[in-house]
């Protein structure tokens, strides 16, 4: 074998050495669904937590509004039942709250009698996002038909 030869062999045999075999898409891929699954789990919570916590608060809302329909409903009777004084139907709808334990303002507003409530809702999952609370408001008015 001449010299030459030798290091055409010598030549090729390295440079095949040094090539890396060529990977396969799916190895390329491996291990990156152990990213994904904890991510993929964490959106899933949240999307269920906003749907859980965001329906449990337009109930609470609703209650909520009921309780100031309710009071803004007693405070106009006083009227109806024959007083005169639309300061009476504001302190019978005052007394209502009170009764209730709801807070909340009751004020007139030209011929109408308003009753604003504020609550809260205490979360369930949004707190794992220290989301502990939803702030709730309600008002209902009823028109006032006599009195003055």
């Amino acid at each position: 074998m001449t010299l030459i030869a030798s290091f055409k062999k010598l030549g090729r045999a390295s440079s095949q050495s040094d090539r890396r075999p060529s990977m396969r898409k799916a190895d390329r891929e491996a291990g990156r669904i152990v990213a994904m699954v904890p991510m993929a789990s964490l959106a899933a919570l949240l999307c269920v937590g906003l749907g859980v916590d965001f329906s449990g608060q337009t109930l609470a809302e609703q209650q909520l509004r009921d309780q100031a329909g309710y009071c803004a409903r007693e405070g106009s009777n006083q009227i109806t039942m024959g007083a005169t004084s639309t300061v009476l139907a504001v302190a019978q709808a005052q007394n209502c709250l009170a009764r209730t334990g709801t807070i909340g303002t009751v004020f007139l507003s030209g011929r109408n009698l308003v009753v604003e409530v504020r609550g809260s809702y205490d979360t369930k999952l949004l707190s794992i996002l220290m989301i502990n609370r939803l702030p709730l408001k309600g008002t209902a008015t009823m028109q006032i038909m006599q009195g003055r």
